[in-house]
């Protein structure tokens, strides 16, 4: 009775012991970085590290789990498998992702890898420098700290910090962010941008300037490829002789037409003044606005204020003109 109560009671124990012995039996050990051409030298002064330089059949060549690594010179660390490169590095990942260096150092056991010296990624849209860049091959992303360059198909975007996202094709901007495109420039406090789509998410406030406009929000999203926008909280553009506010704000630039909804009011300097609604539609080459939803309309003149409202109203502005009409309820 006494053996069956032990036994009983160090039942969960054994369970527990088996469950972490078929775990560590399972989990894998991390592959050793693979040499396949240079030179091989060992040297006093660097006892723990085996040399390879590269010969008459060109740079040093290593792979390891799917990533690929030239260079000119590696001093290969076998027990802590880690390899430091030398020499024109450039490390490959697949068909996606290209990192190019003056100096590299990857750690097979966590995929991690550092570069430094005029790095260069590359993936399929976007190229982007930096001084210094850190990849993850686990997360499979890459982050820099000192300022990088993204040069896209149609802009080129720069910030003090930054982040790559590879499985996303996604990389995310902080810190004094600015896309310069030869019609409009953006500035942002954080920024979001898909290099597939061209997609720019904005966060915090930020601007997108140009000769004809200056577009402001605190959140919005801008194609950079198409030139359309779509902007709220706090948004609002201003032209040449009129501001355009409202909760939200759709914007295209290939058209100069802005739609707006909600909350909208309209400042008019040539006719000096302020027009309210909920719905709004600029025409800015033909110098022109709609809006309707409760529109009122308030101008000054002589130091007085004259008000033109209606429950159902749309207005209409041309060349210097304004119209309202009513329209009937349906």
């Amino acid at each position: 009775m006494l053996r069956a109560n032990i036994i009983k009671a160090l039942l969960p124990l054994l369970l527990v012991c088996f469950v972490l012995s078929g775990q560590a039996q399972t989990d894998p050990k991390p592959s050793k970085v693979d040499i396949k051409s240079g030179y091989l030298e060992k040297r006093e002064d660097f006892p723990d590290a085996v040399i390879y330089t590269k010969d008459n059949s060109g740079q040093v060549f290593i792979v390891h789990e799917g990533v690929e690594m030239w260079c000119d010179q590696a001093f290969v660390y076998i027990k802590e498998n880690f390899v430091k490169a030398y020499g024109k590095v450039r490390i490959s990942q697949g068909d996606t992702v290209v990192m190019n260096s003056r100096y590299a150092e990857y750690n097979g056991n966590t995929q991690f890898a550092f570069a430094t010296g005029d790095v260069v990624l590359k993936e399929p849209k976007t190229t982007l420098t930096t001084d210094t860049l850190y990849f993850d091959r686990i997360k499979q992303q890459a982050f820099y700290r000192s300022g990088g360059t993204v040069i896209d198909t149609a802009s080129t975007l720069t910030s003090n910090v930054g982040r790559y996202f590879a499985n996303n094709k996604k990389y995310q901007f902080l810190s004094d962010v600015k896309i310069v495109n030869p019609e409009y420039t953006v500035n942002s406090n954080q920024l979001d941008f898909y290099s597939e789509t061209g997609g720019a998410y904005l966060y915090g406030p930020s601007t997108i300037v140009s000769e004809t406009s200056t577009v402001y929000c605190e959140r919005g999203y801008y194609d950079t490829r198409e030139d359309t926008g779509y902007f709220v909280k706090n948004s609002k553009i201003d032209y040449e002789t009129r501001t355009l506010y409202g909760d939200s704000i759709y914007f295209n630039r290939n058209t100069s037409f802005a739609s707006a909804t909600n909350n909208i009011k309209i400042l008019d300097t040539v006719n000096n003044s302020v027009i309210k609604g909920h719905y709004a539609e600029v025409f800015r080459q033909k110098d022109s606005l709609f809006i309707t939803k409760r529109a009122v309309a308030i101008t000054v003149r002589d130091g007085d204020s004259i008000y033109v409202s209606c429950r159902y109203t749309s207005g209409y502005r041309t060349g210097g003109q304004s119209y309202f009409k009513r329209i009937p309820p349906r």
